[in-house]
């Protein structure tokens, strides 16, 4: 049997959750290998579209005559280099395209990117029916994206593509396996320092998600199922010299998807996600995204 060789975490790169007053972005998810490979390559491509905005009240605005599309290609570069020990780097290119009953524009820019270190605190040497293993992870975010708070730029935030500020911060990962089951339990929290954008100053502020996902593998020619959802939260900002604070954010995704390998080094993959089917949302955009993932293996 063809084995399987990463976790849901990998299938969930793709996956963007939209935050802030605005719309700062950042991944929801990060990178964990469950197997010894040396390296490991996974590219993506995604299609966002937002169904609207949900204010702080909770009280959801869906669109009528506007349209904000983001489309995303990523890549994700893991490796176990030693036991027991992994490194990732996750970076990738969006397109927004904004429109309305009168015009229509895009923009093109790098995203953020996330660099982690993990390592495997509680291996499993023996079996278990109820420890899991478990990952801590150092993670460090770096400015290459565009902030909502740059100069300029599309209507609803299209052309942001991340906080653009220096973060660093640390995830937890429990995966656990009962054939042909896997649960994976993620936490990931980052503190993003302050900034001068222009004129404006951004106080520090945290971005922090939980994820819950499940797979299945199943015994049609080699299918696995996944399934899941996540929770992030963005804490609210300060700018200067204005004195402004916005309020904090909140969105929960539900997440699904079919992973197939092609052979045993390569994997594919197909993930839907939808952020307007659970709540409550707050102070947040609600967009739903399918991505398509191809993964590759060398151990």
């Amino acid at each position: 049997m063809v084995r399987i060789f990463t976790i849901i975490l990998i299938l969930l790169r793709p996956i963007f959750s939209f935050a802030g007053s605005c719309c700062g972005q950042s991944p929801s998810s990060f990178t964990i290998l469950n197997s010894q490979q040396r390296l490991n390559l996974s590219t993506s491509f995604s299609a966002l579209e937002t169904e609207g905005r949900v204010f702080n009240d909770q009280s959801f605005l869906p669109w009528s005559e506007k349209r904000r599309r983001i489309n995303s290609l990523s890549l994700t570069v893991a490796s176990t280099f030693k036991e027991l020990h992994q490194v990732f780097l996750s970076f990738s290119h969006q397109t927004g395209i904004y429109s309305n009953s009168f015009t229509e524009a895009s923009s093109s820019h790098l995203s953020d990117s996330l660099f982690g270190y993990s390592y495997e605190i509680y291996p499993e040497f023996s079996f278990s029916y109820w420890k899991p293993r478990v990952f801590i992870t150092a993670l460090l975010n770096i400015p290459t994206g565009l902030s909502v708070f740059e100069p300029g730029g599309l209507s609803e935030g299209t052309q942001v593509t991340g906080h653009n500020q220096w973060g660093s911060g640390l995830g937890i990962t429990l995966l656990k396996t009962y054939y042909p089951f896997s649960i994976t339990l993620q936490f990931k929290t980052l503190t993003l320092y302050s900034k001068d954008f222009g004129n404006v100053q951004v106080s520090d502020f945290n971005d922090s998600s939980v994820a819950f996902l499940m797979s299945y593998a199943s015994q049609i020619k080699d299918i696995q199922l996944n399934s899941g959802i996540t929770f992030n939260h963005l804490s609210g900002r300060t700018t200067l010299p204005s004195n402004q604070s916005s309020q904090p954010s909140q969105s929960y995704t539900l997440v699904a998807g079919l992973q197939k390998p092609i052979d045993d080094w390569w994997t594919m993959a197909l993930t839907y996600s939808d952020q307007s089917l659970i709540g409550p949302a707050r102070n947040s955009l609600l967009n739903k995204t399918l991505s398509f993932n191809l993964n590759y293996n060398y151990f």
